[in-house]
This record gives structure tokens, sequence and C-alpha cells, in this order.
């Protein structure tokens, strides 16, 4: 351990490199930021990571979802940046979970650590995340990357601005662009992981975090430095967690950029997919392959994976009402 972190310990001082070793960071999204940030933090030697995702490994995160390689396709992100983070450092301790972050698990996934890193792609985990901020006192750093572009932000309420002292409500759909629609360079997640990464090693040795929220456009050369907020949102003020305490049991929306429909449960359950193999079968007159936490076929013209927490994704022309349905008749509700 002493000579794996000697440089770095001999920037941080002997205390401060230790005391990573006594820290438990979160990182939920393993995708092209959450990659940076889960390598630099294993290779620091933080003690403990728990690393949230509820995706699979696909040929299009290559580009520049760096902890993955093409042996890792169609396996699940969590369980595949485990073994690449462990291989990296085999000294800390390591904990995959596949899972897609709501209201009825948010609680429980992202309780008891000292940091929680934002490799999310969407507004709704982000917002999930800030509120079980301001319930625990928990400090986070926001992280986005698109096209040429990104942002990073330390926050912790009450110590600081929350993001809804920013950005009240999640935007809407089709307000803002998404990798799908803008596209992404792989060194913008790169860059900005790794400053997310930077701040991220500065909160668990004590250090203060930059408090401002930095933009860069890397293609255009721009950079910019928001202050924080001066006065603090209700939100954050009252302990108001409104993400937190929704309740919905189903949502089928459609897939951004891409034909096809997502399926997502709350609370997440926990389906027999051996059972669920054969129904499916019965139904569909074709073989569907279990593989870990996954089942996959086809019904028809549309492609369709089955996770053990029950959710799916559908790729092909079925339409979300549909999908929704589809999820009742087969899988029930």
């Amino acid at each position: 351990m002493t000579a794996r972190t000697a440089k770095q310990r001999i920037f941080l001082g002997t205390e401060a490199d230790a005391a990573l070793r006594r820290k438990r960071v979160a990182i939920v999204g393993l995708g092209a930021t959450g990659s940076v940030q889960a390598s630099w933090l294993a290779r620091a030697g933080v003690g403990h990571l728990t690393v949230i995702d509820r995706d699979f490994v696909e040929l299009s995160n290559l580009q520049r979802q760096i902890l993955y390689v093409e042996a890792d396709l169609g396996q699940l992100k969590a369980e595949a940046a485990a073994k690449r983070l462990s291989e990296a450092h085999s000294g800390i301790e390591l904990k995959p979970v596949v899972a897609d972050l709501t209201s009825g698990n948010a609680r429980e996934l992202l309780s008891g650590f000292d940091l929680i890193c934002d490799g999310t792609d969407n507004f709704e985990a982000r917002f999930l995340i800030n509120d079980v901020a301001i319930l625990t006192g928990t400090p986070w750093i926001y992280a986005g990357a698109i096209g040429g572009e990104g942002v990073v932000w330390p926050l912790n309420p009450p110590h600081t601005p929350c993001l809804r002292c920013l950005i009240e409500e999640p935007p809407a759909g089709g307000d803002v662009d998404t990798c799908d629609s803008a596209g992404v360079l792989g060194p913008t997640v790169g860059i900005i992981g790794s400053w997310a990464a930077m701040e991220a090693i500065k909160v668990l040795t004590g250090k203060p975090p930059h408090g401002d929220l930095a933009r860069f456009d890397f293609w255009n050369d721009e950079r910019q430095f928001l202050k924080s907020p001066k006065s603090r949102c209700r939100f954050c003020t009252g302990k108001v967690t409104e993400f937190l305490d929704a309740r919905w049991s189903l949502k089928a929306s459609a897939l951004c950029g891409l034909e096809g429909v997502q399926i997502r449960v709350n609370p997440p359950g926990k389906l027999d997919l051996a059972a669920l193999k054969q129904r499916l079968e019965t139904r569909t007159h074709s073989p569907w392959k279990q593989a870990g936490l996954m089942l996959k076929g086809r019904e028809g013209e549309d492609e369709i994976t089955l996770f053990a927490d029950g959710r799916a994704l559908v790729h092909g022309p079925m339409t979300p009402e549909r999908a929704r349905s589809w999820y009742t008749e087969v899988v029930g509700c």
C-alpha cells in the first residue's frame, strides 16, 4: 500500500493519504464520467467503493467509457466495472450494485457514505441524490458532460447550496440535449470525470472543494466559474425531499434518440427469471436467453431485455402504451 500511493502521499501528506483508506464512496452511474471517477478513486486507494448502475455494456459505450473493453460487451456495467477496478487495485473493498435508482431504494442504497459521486446521465437521478444529501448531510459532486462541454459542482447542503437552489425542477424531456441527441467526445468526459475525482479527493481528505459551478466548453475554448446562489432554497432549508417521497409503481417511456421503450418499476422488485423464461418461450414460440441478472428474447419485431430488479428495455416499434400493457400481461405489476 505504501509503495502504491508513494507519489500521492508526497503531495497529500501521510495523514491525508491514510485517511482515504477509511473513506466510503458511492458512485451512481458507471457510464462516461462515472467510469473516470471510479478509476481515479480506486487507484487513489479509497477504502470502499459502492458502484451502482442499471445498464449493461454496449458497443457504443466503448468510445468514451474507459472502464470497459470489448470482452465486457453484454455484461452488466456494475459487475464489469468492479472486476476492472479490482484488477487496478485489489486492496480496496468493492461492492457492485445492479439497480435503477428510484424513490423506493435511494435511501437504502445511498446511506452510510462519506461522499456520493454523480456519474448519472439524467436529472431524475441527480435530484434523488440531492434529496439524500439534504436528508443525511452527505456531500456529493454533480458532474455532467455532453458534446464538447461539461460541468462539475461539489455540493454539501446545508453548508453549501443544493442543486435545487440553482435548478428548482428537472428540465422537461426534450428541453435539454443528451448524448443521444447531441453526441459527446471521449476527452470531454475524461476531463470532467477527472475534475470531479479531484474534487472528491479534496472532500475525502478534508480540503474544501471548489465552491463554484465550473463549466467548460473545451471545443470552443471557453470556461466559466459560476458563483453559487447566496440564498438557500426552501427544499434544503426545510429538508423537503419531494423526489425521495414520490410514489409510483410503473413507468414506460420512449428511449431518448432510439426506437424503443424503457420500463421502470418502483420500488424495484425481484423477478424469477427462470420462470419468466419458460412463460415467454411458450408465449412467443422462440428461445429466450438468461444470463445472470438479465433475460433476453424477442416478441415479434421487438427485442426485449428483462432485468431481475423488474426493469425492462424494449428495442423496436412497440409504443410506451403497448409496452406497459405487455409488461402487466407478462410480468404483472
